[in-house]
């Protein structure tokens, strides 16, 4: 519609009514199912013809979630059910009923006239020209209506000026009508000149030859006197509406006024806002639900349903999450996130690509899913190491990146709205370093790093300064012999509080201990020291390292993988809290002798 009032020529969207009903069970084994219900239909649109294309559309598969279909139209209106599955998603039929039936259609439209001095030359117009010449026609109809009307009320106070000069010297009128021979005599007579107190014009003669005897009465001067008024006022009137433009605009309003309570009646279509009833994109034809990423190392890429894992005790195995049928097949990354979220992909060679969730293709839980090429243009000699689901891109927040050699930098998360699978430089890394970890944050926030020896600072966000997306950032923290970043968290306002009992840190070890630790075991210190002990390692698994050093809530759970592709959904609350220096408890089972360790330990949110 935007289109059309602004060029002249486009459509205008036309969606039917409908609304969700709840379908009551019938008897006791039956459940009660949610319907679609169209209770109106776009014009020109031929019901027995939709009713066929829905049903076509349903059993060619290309339409899901619809159980029923029929039609309960009766002399009262167009009423359409379209029963749903149980577990179908409402809005998600709908916007499939509509982007692939009659359900939604575009009306085309062009507003052209013909134009010029004869009515012959065609013009299109937008919507506010259109108005623009109608308000110039009523204006010009308003003078020239004005004009005509004063010409009329004038020739009538004329007319009443000589009715009241022949009452005033009515004996002598009536004696020079009687001693006419005729009516031309008489008028003539009534017109001369010479006389001083008549001289009237042809119509005002004509006008006091048609008065009556009843009408020589003192009551009928009365009446021609308040005529005389009431006819000095309109002239007046009409004389304002031809000189005073203001006047016309004011009379225009008025009565489009009374036009719009003559014949005003109350609309009988809704008109919504071109997001909800426009152009309908992928977005709306897909459910906005809970899934999980899985990257493996060697370039494979899937989607699963959370509902895939269910929770399961601490301690046990799991599930397997992932193929394992080549060495290289191991899990890389693996998060959860809502299937309308953007994804930033972060490479560790800086480059970052932005896809939607559900643009990756589903793949159940042994599968490998499909290579990352097929999705993002990752080159062959980099690998996706961070991946940063996206609800909405806010001014107030950044993003916080970090590298593998300790090298911190701050971007407003506005620079990363636009970024598209074609990739952004987002970083300029040192030779042999790779840029590993990317979380949101805003200046009210604390960042929490940790070291792969078990050394972990924190310190406040606004201490960085924001930078542009190329820049390198600045160092993190101080490192030991042979130690690296292990993991970045970013902490929320108040989340040290001594009231706060619902957030923890939680620290996992390679091995697969791990444990909570309460957040007043950390204070905010400088950026850039060495920091304190986040975790003591069992002396019986030489070589273990920290992995995973994260905020979580006590309603949360986790999904732990291993590099061989295992997945245990776990609650945090089953794990214990302990203070810094304690090793923690045994989480995973994980064959350490062997190589096998925890790769990436994911945060699965409360629901809402």
């Amino acid at each position: 519609a935007k289109e059309l009032y602004k060029t002249g020529h486009g459509g205008i969207t036309v969606r039917s009514i409908t609304n969700i009903e709840t379908i009551k069970k019938v008897n006791k084994k039956s459940t009660d199912r949610t319907a679609i219900v169209v209770t109106e239909l776009p014009y020109q649109v031929n019901k027995s013809a939709l009713l066929e294309k829905i049903a076509n559309l349903v059993n060619e598969k290309k339409i899901d979630g619809i159980s029923d279909l029929r039609d309960e139209s009766d002399r009262d209106g167009i009423r359409i059910v379209i029963e749903l599955k149980r577990d179908a998603i409402p809005a998600v039929v709908e916007n499939n009923l509509f982007k692939k039936t009659n359900l939604q259609t575009t009306f085309s439209g062009n507003l052209l006239a013909l134009m010029g001095d004869n009515g012959t030359k065609p013009q299109r117009f937008t919507l506010r020209s259109s108005l623009d010449h109608f308000l110039d026609f009523r204006f010009l109809t308003i003078r020239r209506r004005s004009k005509h009307d004063l010409g009329k009320v004038s020739l009538r106070a004329h007319i009443v000026d000589g009715l009241l000069a022949a009452l005033t010297v009515i004996d002598e009128v009536i004696e020079l009508v009687r001693m006419a021979p005729d009516q031309s005599s008489a008028r003539a007579a009534l017109m001369d000149t010479s006389n001083e107190q008549l001289s009237l014009s042809k119509e005002q003669a004509d006008a006091v030859l048609k008065l009556q005897l009843g009408q020589l009465t003192r009551l009928n001067k009365d009446k021609l006197l308040d005529e005389k008024s009431s006819l000095e006022e309109s002239i007046s009137e009409f004389e304002t509406l031809l000189k005073v433009d203001s006047a016309v605009h004011n009379l225009m309003i008025s009565e489009f006024k009374e036009m719009k309570q003559k014949f005003g009646i109350p609309r009988r279509t809704r008109i919504e806002s071109e997001e909800g009833s426009g152009e309908l994109d992928d977005m709306d034809l897909i459910e906005n639900a809970q899934s999980v990423i899985v990257v493996t190392r060697g370039g494979y890429i899937k989607r699963m349903a959370l509902t895939s894992f269910e929770s399961q005790g601490r301690g046990t195995r799991g599930k397997k999450g992932t193929s394992n049928t080549q060495q290289d097949d191991n899990v890389a990354q693996c998060f959860t996130c809502n299937d309308h979220d953007k994804l930033l992909f972060i490479t560790r060679r800086g480059i970052a690509y932005g896809i939607r969730a559900f643009q990756i293709p589903v793949a159940g839980r042994t599968a490998r899913g499909v290579p990352i090429p097929s999705v993002l243009p990752v080159k062959s000699t980099d690998t996706v190491s961070s991946i940063l689901p996206v609800q909405k891109f806010s001014d107030d927040e950044f993003i916080v990146l970090a590298t593998k050699l300790g090298w911190i930098k701050k971007t407003p998360l506005s620079a990363f709205e636009n970024t598209s699978s074609r990739g952004l430089t987002i970083a300029t890394l040192d030779v042999g370093d790779e840029l590993n970890w990317c979380q949101k944050c805003t200046d009210d926030d604390d960042i929490l790093v940790g070291s792969s020896m078990g050394k972990a600072t924190r310190f406040h966000a606004k201490s960085l300064r924001p930078t542009g997306r190329t820049s390198r950032g600045v160092k993190s923290m101080s490192f030991g012999e042979d130690d690296q970043l292990s993991d970045m968290s970013i902490l929320k306002p108040d989340s040290s509080s001594e009231k706060t009992d619902e957030e923890y840190y939680l620290a996992m070890t390679a091995s697969g201990y791990g444990k909570r630790i309460h957040p007043s075991e950390f204070s905010p210190r400088a950026r850039g020291g060495k920091g304190v002990m986040a975790i003591k390692f069992k002396k019986a698994n030489v070589g273990d390292y920290v992995t995973c050093l994260r905020v979580v809530k006590d309603n949360d759970e986790i999904l732990l993988v291993t590099k061989k592709g295992i997945i245990v959904r776990q609650k945090v609350k089953d794990i214990p809290s302990q203070g810094r220096a304690a090793t923690g408890v045994r989480v995973q089972k994980v064959d350490f002798e062997n190589g096998d360790v925890i790769s990436n330990v994911s945060i699965v949110p409360s629901s809402p």
